[in-house]
């Protein structure tokens, strides 16, 4: 558990990083369209839920305190969801690129709000 552990914290850089990169396309320029590279972003998002959700089976996440029981998993899943929205609606096109730009701003602050910052970073 320990390699699933530190693939799991180690690939909360690249989602971070990955979100604020996509901010900051959606809200510079007109475009249309999802690029690959942010639907990237998302299947690293996903990978890292599914990390997450491995390690909360695993290591019993329900019995690590109220935090990691309840709000982590919550609101990590709740900003993956926002993101794969946001990029459904930009890939049809509903509306400008601002529009995966704010669902994107939601899901990172989610994903801020859930990361358990009392803990070492690894």
């Amino acid at each position: 558990m320990d390699v699933v552990l530190a693939a799991h914290s180690g690939l909360r850089w690249l989602v971070l990083a990955g979100l604020v990169a996509v901010i900051a396309w959606a809200f510079t320029g007109d475009r249309s369209g999802v690029p690959t590279w942010v639907r990237v972003v998302g299947g690293i998002f996903a990978l890292q839920v599914v990390l997450g959700l491995v390690l909360y089976v695993a290591d019993q996440g329900w019995e690590q305190g109220p935090f990691l029981a309840m709000w982590h998993p919550v609101a990590m899943i709740a900003a993956l969801g926002v993101f794969q929205v946001g990029t459904a609606r930009a890939g049809r096109g509903e509306g400008p690129p601002r529009v995966l730009g704010l669902f994107t701003l939601v899901a990172l602050v989610l994903v801020l709000a859930g990361i358990p910052w009392f803990r070492p970073l690894m």
